[in-house]
């Protein structure tokens, strides 16, 4: 009886340390498996996103949801509300052509503009197209730049992009003329943001328009058009300010050429809007 009782002792410690053993491999293997991932993800080649990119700001969108007016206002009430900067550079990692974007998912990598068009016309290209980076929102986890292309013909074209840091999201502003959008300024709790397009030479109108910011647990919707001031007036917006999360405070222009210095001269006009 004794016999028995050792043998299968000795077979129930051997089956243990077996599963131990097969178990310990194993649990080395996925730790290997979840670092090659890991490097994987964060290899500057691999730009590409697996996640999706929203197209957001189509006139047509903006044009079925509210407006809101321009109401003149004195320069001394614009000095009063504070400037804001919702994008501010940080340090990125870059190199003499490219720049990278460190999300929580991947590293992203994007091609830099070139300095001068003639680079282009070297290589016999027709068109040149890089990426200017413009900077970082540390509240919203933004980062924001711009997508550029310049022909050798000096036409341009570009479109904003807002990459989300926690997501991966990709927001594409659509461009109300030929170049982009300006770049985007949140109210003071981060609830909306407002950006403009000038008029162009022969085309369009000022253009303002007011994005929602909502919850990041749906990023579809994380950024949707929310109400837009499209106005003739022949001004050109240089600054907007917010006051707290509804009202807007617009420093605009009208230029002019001075005949005799053959210099650019602004007259400026101020203007407040409520979008609520």
């Amino acid at each position: 009886m004794k016999n028995y009782t050792l043998f299968f002792l000795i077979v129930l410690l051997t089956s243990c340390n077996f599963s131990n053993s097969y178990k310990n491999d194993a649990d080395e293997t996925n730790e290997n498996k979840v670092d090659t991932t890991k490097i994987e993800a964060n290899n500057p080649e691999n730009s590409k996103s697996k996640y999706p990119v929203i197209r957001i700001g189509y006139y047509d969108t903006y044009k079925s949801l509210k407006s809101f007016k321009l109401d003149s206002i004195e320069e001394k009430d614009f000095n009063k509300i504070k400037s804001t900067q919702t994008f501010s550079e940080n340090r990125i990692q870059q190199d003499s052509k490219k720049f990278y974007i460190q999300t929580a998912n991947q590293k992203m990598s994007f091609e830099k503009v070139a300095d001068s068009i003639t680079y282009a016309a070297k290589l016999g290209r027709e068109e040149l197209s890089g990426h200017e980076y413009l900077g970082y929102n540390s509240k919203l986890n933004l980062y924001a730049l711009r997508d550029e292309s310049v022909t050798i013909d000096l036409l341009g074209f570009a479109e904003m992009i807002l990459i989300d840091g926690t997501t991966n999201y990709q927001y594409i502003i659509e461009s109300l003329g030929d170049w982009s959008v300006s770049l985007p300024v949140a109210s003071e709790n981060n609830k909306f943001m407002v950006y403009y397009q000038n008029p162009e030479v022969g085309s369009g109108p000022l253009s303002i328009a007011v994005l929602k910011i909502n919850d990041k647990q749906n990023p579809k919707f994380f950024l949707k058009e929310y109400a837009s001031c499209f106005i003739e007036n022949g001004l050109s917006i240089e600054e907007i300010r917010w006051k707290g999360d509804s009202t807007l405070f617009i420093k605009a222009y009208r230029s002019s050429l001075d005949e005799d210095s053959g210099y650019e001269v602004k007259t400026y006009a101020y203007f407040s809007a409520k979008i609520n």
